[in-house]
């Protein structure tokens, strides 16, 4: 990843800073659908700057990084996010610099969710009734992430979701897939990793 272009969230007291990802982070992601490299790829990744998974926090600033430059021109971020223009800024695109910190895989993580939810899954997958699959899941208890997440809803089904993120620091540049979320893989032969500075 050689350029970046960043985008920060201007404080606003009308507005919290996760309903404004709320409505921010499903334009970067239709930006990512419009002009993704595979089925279900991108060849842009995301990270956030100001992240602290200790205090539940993602920040006020995103970055978008690819390749080279065109590859974020291409996005038009402008055009994307038109309708937040008074609350953000966008810069430039601009050059990794040469000196890093290190780098960062973001990740999508999904808990396991409640009870009825896993064995409503079970009972349709194993021809099972819906009483079979809950004695399966018998004394089990819901996951519950701590990780800073978005309120996102489904293109296609229009449920909602929280998009759990969690950051993984490592030492060496990774070559992998991005969803169209921006964010790595989850597949642990796929990871991609993004500069942090």
């Amino acid at each position: 990843m050689k350029y970046y272009q960043e985008i920060s969230l201007l404080r606003d007291a009308r507005i919290g800073l996760y309903d404004f990802w709320e409505n921010f982070y499903p334009q970067i992601h239709l930006a990512l659908v419009e002009n993704k490299s595979g089925e279900n790829s991108s060849s842009i990744g995301v990270a956030f700057p100001e992240y602290d998974a200790d205090a539940f926090l993602l920040g006020s600033k995103l970055r978008l990084f690819a390749k080279d430059a065109q590859e974020l021109e291409k996005l038009q971020l402008e055009r994307w996010l038109n309708r937040l223009s008074d609350y953000i800024c966008i810069s430039a695109i601009q050059p990794v610099p040469e000196q890093v910190e290190g780098y960062a895989c973001f990740k999508h993580v999904k808990p396991n969710g409640s009870r009825e939810k896993m064995a409503r899954r079970r009972a349709k997958r194993n021809g099972e009734s819906f009483e079979q699959a809950m004695a399966h899941f018998d004394g089990y208890q819901e996951e519950r992430s701590r990780l800073p997440f978005i309120h996102m809803q489904s293109e296609s089904n229009g449920h909602r979701f929280r998009l759990f993120i969690e950051k993984k620091s490592v030492e060496h540049a990774q070559i992998g897939e991005f969803n169209c979320y921006g964010l790595s893989s989850r597949s642990p032969d796929h990871q991609a990793t993004v500069p942090w500075f």
